[in-house]
C-alpha cells in the first residue's frame, strides 16, 4: 500500500517539473566522487531556480491566498540550501564528509518534495487550472485499499 503523497497534480508543467526535481535528486545521491557532485548539484540548482521562478510569479498573481509568502519562502530556503552545500562541498576535500552531507540533503529533499507538492503546490495547480478552463479540474487518484 503507497501512503505517501502524490507528485502529481493535473497541472502537466508543474507534474513534469517535479518529476525532474525528483529525478536530479535521485541522480545527485547517486554520485561518488566531488566534481560529479558539484555538477549534478549545479543541475539540481539550474532546475529548481527555474521552476521556483515561475511558481513564484503565480504566487505573487494569486489574490487572497494567505499561503504565498510561505510558499515563497520554502523555495528560497531549498536554494539556500543548495547553495550552502555546493559552497561546502566546494571548499572541502573530505570524501566521506561530502557524501554524508550529500546523502543527508538528499534524503532531506525526497522527505520535502512530497509533502511541498501536496500541501502547497495544489494551490498553484488549482489557480493554473481556473485561469486555463475557469474551473478547477477534477482529479482522480487510485485509493488504496482499506
Amino acid at each position: 500500500m503507497n501512503t505517501e503523497p502524490t507528485l502529481t497534480l493535473g497541472d502537466p508543467r508543474l507534474d513534469r517539473d517535479h518529476a525532474q526535481l525528483q529525478r536530479l535528486a535521485q541522480h545527485l545521491s547517486q554520485t561518488r566522487n566531488r566534481q560529479e557532485v558539484l555538477a549534478a548539484l549545479d543541475a539540481l540548482t539550474q532546475h529548481c531556480a527555474a521552476h521556483f521562478a515561475t511558481e513564484d510569479q503565480d504566487l505573487r498573481l494569486m489574490q487572497g491566498n494567505d499561503d504565498a509568502v510561505c510558499h515563497i519562502d520554502e523555495h528560497a530556503a531549498v536554494l539556500k540550501s543548495l547553495a550552502e552545500v555546493k559552497d561546502w562541498v566546494s571548499e572541502n576535500e573530505d570524501v566521506v564528509g561530502v557524501a554524508n552531507l550529500v546523502q543527508s540533503l538528499c534524503a532531506e529533499l525526497q522527505r520535502w518534495l512530497p509533502e511541498h507538492v501536496h500541501y502547497m503546490d495544489s494551490a498553484v495547480a488549482a489557480y493554473r487550472g481556473k485561469n486555463r478552463f475557469g474551473g478547477v479540474p477534477i482529479a482522480f487518484a487510485p485509493r488504496s485499499p482499506a
